[in-house]
């Protein structure tokens, strides 16, 4: 069984295990950072989750808060955990915690069906604020979600 629960410190070299799968599948994210682990901690996180499967992270998001609008940042699920669900039960936990804002570049497909078939609506599109390490400046989709997205039922992950 997958559980969303709250990260813990000790959690974070995990994540980062967890990172580095995603990174060398997907490239996200799309410039590495130097230090993995603080790039997961954001300055201005209100909160952080993990989804666990037998003592294993396979799944993470953090809300950030962005000129008092908290945002999703840092959603990202292993390879071998995508499709059962972890992506929605994450993105549920992140809007119980209050978030209703995302943004992602336009080449994630996977993650825009995910946004858009979990009622997250589309709601402006505009360059990205940092440069792609080809130096091309990518153009983001920003989301907002909808109002009653905390609301929805689905069978899956369980949240602690």
């Amino acid at each position: 069984m997958v559980v969303v629960r709250s990260r813990d410190p000790a959690d974070l070299p995990l994540c980062v295990e967890a990172l580095i799968d995603v990174h060398k599948s997907d490239d996200y994210p799309h410039r590495w950072p130097h230090d993995p682990a603080d790039w997961l901690t954001p300055e201005n996180m209100a909160a952080a989750w993990v989804a666990e499967h037998e003592n294993r992270i396979v799944g993470h998001v953090v809300i950030v808060d962005k000129a008092g609008a908290l945002w999703v940042s840092r959603l990202f699920v292993r390879p071998g955990h995508r499709g059962s669900l972890v992506g929605d039960a994450l993105l549920r936990q992140a809007r119980i915690g209050g978030a209703s804002m995302l943004d992602v570049i336009e080449r994630s497909s996977k993650a825009i069906e995910l946004y858009e078939r979990t009622g997250w609506t589309l709601v402006d599109r505009r360059p990205a604020e940092w440069i792609m390490s080809d130096g091309r400046r990518p153009v983001e989709r920003i989301y907002r979600a909808d109002p009653r997205s905390t609301e929805h039922n689905s069978t899956g992950p369980t949240l602690r």
